[in-house]
Formats: structure tokens, sequence, C-alpha cells
């Protein structure tokens, strides 16, 4: 962990040494952020209600799955760019080093400007909360947190599962935006206004459903089922197999030759 560490100080000096551009990055994902939460906001003042659910407790969801996926884009953008490793021999290269080989390639970028996203996604938790009448307790925060590991657990699997594929076939497959930029649709929506199927998809195979809809409606007060708050717990479940892909995906690979 020190090399890695060690590792992103050096990008984040790098990007810092061209401080306009990096502030116009940080202003661009801000204002981008900002009009998605302008867009559910309008959604709710022709709507007012989307099944049972208000626009703050949407908010709410909203805030952590866009949080999540903005600390990962930071922070996984190695995994996401990929493709361009493989391509370009550096691949190779990491597998001659005594260090972990998904750690090395994780940490091969940094996104620093996605901070703008996350600061703007903070302030949408923080009001949410503020209009929310949770009776907070040390299990509630425990929850809160809870939830936002696993679906921080969650990208993760899908940014690991996206680079593996790239062992198959170099170009990173566009369907896996299907569960990076889809899952992010959709969990910023409870998933009970879906449809049965997609409930099922996104509980028991992407498991969103594990961080965004059950430790929310004990969070909420819509449930008492005190159990509901650890079941993010289970996203492990998901990451497990992934990294089993990637170690496949490693076995099976053949240099670029370069």
């Amino acid at each position: 962990m020190k090399v890695y560490f060690k590792t992103i100080l050096m990008l984040i000096k790098m990007q810092l040494e061209y401080r306009k551009a990096f502030i116009v990055s940080v202003i661009g994902s801000f204002l981008i952020t900002f009009l998605l939460t302008i867009s559910v906001y309008f959604l709710f003042e022709e709507f007012e209600q989307i099944g049972n659910w208000t626009f703050y407790e949407v908010a709410f969801l909203f805030g952590m799955v866009f949080l999540n996926f903005s600390i990962s884009e930071m922070f996984l953008r190695g995994l996401d760019h990929f493709e361009n490793i493989i391509k370009n021999g550096e691949f190779d290269r990491i597998l001659i080093r005594p260090q972990n080989a998904l750690m090395q390639s994780t940490c091969t970028e940094f996104d620093l400007s996605k901070i703008g996203r996350i600061l703007q996604c903070l302030i949408v938790i923080g009001i949410s909360l503020t209009n929310l009448n949770i009776e907070w307790n040390l299990y509630k925060v425990f929850v809160f947190v809870l939830m936002n590991i696993g679906c921080f657990i969650i990208f993760l699997g899908i940014f690991i599962l996206k680079a593996s594929f790239c062992f198959w076939t170099i170009q990173g497959l566009e369907f896996m935006n299907i569960l990076s930029e889809g899952g992010k649709k959709v969990a910023q929506y409870p998933i009970d206004i879906y449809a049965k199927w997609f409930r099922i998809f996104f509980t028991f195979i992407v498991p969103f459903g594990l961080v965004n809809y059950y430790p929310v409606l004990y969070l909420f007060g819509k449930a008492d089922n005190w159990y509901f708050g650890i079941l993010p717990l289970f996203t492990i479940l998901f990451l497990i197999p992934c990294i089993l892909v990637w170690k496949i995906g490693v076995k099976h690979y053949e240099s670029t030759g370069s």
C-alpha cells in the first residue's frame, strides 16, 4: 500500500502542474453533477413523489451512488482504461514487478478532477439528510457507512470485470457500460419502482439493491428489520468472482510482444 500511495501522490503532483486546466476540470465536473441534480429536482416538481419516495429520499440515493461512482472513477481510472495498458505493452512490465498486478494496474491513472463531482455529491447528501427526519443512533451511522462501502465495492467489481475482459477482447466491451453507467443510473432511484425481473437482476446479480434499497428502508424508518442494515456486507460476494475472472485473465494473458 505504501507503493500505491506514493504512486497516487506522484500522479496528483503531475496533474497539479497545470493548475488552470485542473481548476477548469474540477468546475466542469461539479457543474455536470449539479445539472443532473437539477434534473431530478424538476422531475419531482412535476410528479411530487415517485412511488412512496420523496425528493430528498431520492436525492440522498442519487448523492450516495454518484459519490461512490466518482470515487471509483478517481481511484480506478487505470482499470477503466485498461485496454491501453494491454495495447502499449505496459502490462508486460507490470507482471515482472514484485507488486500485485491488479494494484499496479489500478494506479496507472488517477483523475483528481473528479473531486468537483465528489464535492457536489457531498453537498446533495448533506442537504438531503438535513431535510429527512432520521432518528440517528450508532447502528444507523454504521449502516450509513456500510452502504457507501458496499456501493464502492460494487463499482470496484464492475471496473475489475471490465478490465478483465480486455485480456480476451483487447478493447473494453461496451456492454460493460450497462453495468457501470447503467448501474449508476438505476441505483440512483429505489429499485422497487422497476419491473420484477429488473429488481431481481440488480439485487442478486449486480447487488445495488443491497446498498440503495433495503438498508435505506431501515435508515428512513420505512422498515423495522435491523438486519437490512448489514446487507451491504454481502456485496463482497459480487467482488470475489470478479477478482477470480481477473486472475483467470492474467493466467491466460499472452504478451503483446512489444
